[in-house]
């Protein structure tokens, strides 16, 4: 017969054990309630570099949009997509060079929001506000779906 002492250790560790199984997973973390990227751009800066696979030039270079509502949609592209747990994946590295996606109040003022997407390897998007890097990351099983609407969106601009 088991003591009253293994038998409540016993009792502790099927609690924990619960717990955790009904747990976000370890390095999860939960979308802010605000949205990442922030509202007042009037300018939107698209830095990408086409692959011959995209029937560009190695170095696409920037396009400037000044488009209210182009602007508008976009960041709310950005916002909707869901938080990125690469946490149990297997993130091979790759070549692949990122996009930028950046906002300003201005065109002669330094873009006060810029987000980062990274599409190979565990593909994910970054905002950084004033700098800094914004946690957590976004990504999500539509993010290259999302990142092909914006690159649509900002062709449609040139």
């Amino acid at each position: 017969m088991r003591s009253p002492t293994v038998i409540r250790h016993s009792l502790v560790a099927l609690a924990l054990s619960a717990a955790i199984v009904g747990a976000a997973p370890a390095g999860a973390a939960s979308k802010p309630a605000r949205d990442l990227v922030p509202a007042g751009a009037s300018v939107l800066y698209f830095t990408s570099f086409a692959t011959p696979a995209d029937g560009g030039s190695a170095n696409r270079g920037t396009v400037t949009v000044t488009n209210p509502t182009v602007i508008a949609e976009i960041r709310g592209l950005i916002n909707s997509l869901p938080v990125s747990d690469t946490s149990h994946m297997f993130c091979p590295d790759d070549l692949m060079v990122p996009s930028y996606v950046s906002f300003a109040t201005n065109g002669s003022t330094a873009p006060f929001a810029k987000v980062l997407f990274q599409l190979g390897g565990c593909p994910f998007a970054r905002v950084y506000l004033h700098g800094i890097g914004v946690s957590p990351t976004l990504g999500g099983p539509t993010l290259g779906a999302v990142f092909s609407h914006i690159k649509r969106l900002v062709d449609a601009q040139e």
